[in-house]
């Protein structure tokens, strides 16, 4: 078994700010997937996951996931698809858990992207706010190193990123 935290941010510790700035610009991929429809977590912002056990997990049978909503994360190991997850996103002031499976993976060069799908409604619509949140806090991170961090203004840049990018966000 595996715990496995992501964060293609952290692969820089040991070496200049300015490699750490062109991996925060270079993650510029589109907020949805394309094939898939799914929310791209951004490989910036840190995730963990856990497999759990279906044997062990007594509601498996009630995990009815939603083939039509889910997220994209990076990884570096490999996770089969069909594997329940517990997949864990922090957030400035609080930790979001949530359970679903795994339904896509693709192999790249350095990493594979996991698609997972929730188990219901409900952590849908918290995953969409939780993803919003980190989007919002990438592009801030983004803002600061390209404009300078004392021209940044946070309520600004969140007022920023929502006439930006939160149509595009799914709806449930």
């Amino acid at each position: 078994m595996f715990n496995h935290k992501v964060s293609r941010q952290t692969k820089t510790h040991g070496q200049d700010c300015t490699r750490a700035g062109a991996l925060l610009l270079q993650d510029q991929r589109p907020l949805l997937d394309e094939q898939t429809g799914f929310i791209n977590h951004p490989s910036g912002s840190p995730i963990r996951f856990t497999p759990v056990d279906d044997c062990k997990n007594r509601n498996s049978d009630d995990l009815s996931t939603d083939p039509y909503f889910g997220l994209i994360f990076h990884s570096d190991v490999y996770i089969k698809p069909g594997q329940l997850l517990e997949v864990t996103i922090n957030l400035p002031d609080t930790m979001e858990i949530f359970i679903g499976r795994v339904v896509l993976v693709r192999q790249c060069i350095d990493h594979y992207e996991i698609g997972f799908c929730l188990s219901g409604s409900e952590a849908a619509s918290r995953l969409r706010i939780v993803e919003q949140i980190c989007h919002i806090e990438t592009y801030m991170r983004q803002k600061k190193f390209t404009d300078g961090p004392y021209s940044c203004n946070r309520d600004r840049l969140t007022r920023e990123w929502i006439a930006a990018y939160a149509a595009k966000v799914p709806t449930l």
